[in-house]
């Protein structure tokens, strides 16, 4: 009889199993992941619907004289609906930031882990700065931009859905924009681009910046799209900063290894 038939079910099971049980087990994390980001995003909504109104004032404070409507009976509710559930995401963004960051955790070295946590909050502090930065300078030029093309005599009545769903996109994509930092840094880190291959080619991510400005501006002004392609451009060399500071300190730690 051989070996094999000596040893008892558990200890003869395929290595696999082993594997397959891991695998469960990370879906479970992932599930326990995805229900408390929801649910962080659902109280954060929740704290949105409640202030509502203080809200609605906060986005039609940079048109003060305009006035809004609704185009359907429904209309008022959708939008205060949506406009709840963009709070929701904003607030429950740190919560959701660290349940990745708890997930990926394991997968990464003791250093990667310490590294990815201020990453994380820079993340976040960068998307606010982006909304902040268009909710004070884009929103407002772009409104009376936009409203200036209306013919004299005309009454202004902007639908609060649509006004709601401009000023939703503008924001979001401005937050997204200051994520450049992060993503040159986390590539960098990655080793996939070095700050010298990518300094170098200066002269075409400020032209990609004057591009990607006319092409996301809701105007056409080139005063506005100036504003939005010397925030690119700034965004680019702060993420050059980042990558140098990165480089320098991890040269004496490759030069010692």
């Amino acid at each position: 009889m051989s070996d094999t038939q000596l040893l008892p079910p558990e200890a003869s099971a395929p290595a696999e199993n082993l594997h397959e049980m891991t695998f469960v087990d990370h879906l479970g994390e992932l599930r326990r992941a995805l229900v408390i980001s929801v649910v962080a995003v659902v109280i954060g909504s929740a704290i949105g619907f409640s202030q509502h109104q203080l809200m609605l004032d906060l986005l039609r404070r940079p048109v003060p004289h305009v006035t809004f409507n609704t185009l359907a009976v429904e209309e008022g509710l959708m939008a205060v609906l949506r406009l709840s559930i963009m709070i929701g995401i904003f607030l429950g963004l740190p919560v959701i930031l660290r349940e990745i960051h708890w997930f990926v955790g394991p997968a990464l070295t003791r250093r990667q882990r310490l590294m990815i946590f201020p990453v994380v909050v820079m993340s976040y502090v960068l998307f606010t700065l982006g909304v902040c930065f268009a909710y004070f300078t884009l929103l407002p030029i772009s409104v009376k931009f936009l409203i200036g093309f209306i013919p004299q005599g005309i009454q202004p009545m902007i639908s609060i859905g649509r006004y709601i769903d401009f000023t939703s996109v503008l924001l979001v994509v401005t937050g997204l924009m200051f994520q450049i930092p992060i993503v040159l840094l986390v590539l960098n880190l990655l080793g996939i681009l070095a700050r010298a291959t990518l300094a170098s080619q200066r002269r075409y991510a400020y032209f990609g910046s004057f591009v990607v400005s006319a092409m996301i501006t809701p105007t056409v002004d080139v005063f506005t799209q100036s504003i939005l392609a010397g925030m690119l451009i700034l965004l680019f060399e702060s993420g050059l900063i980042l990558m140098w500071f990165v480089e320098l300190v991890r040269r004496p730690q490759e030069s010692s290894s």
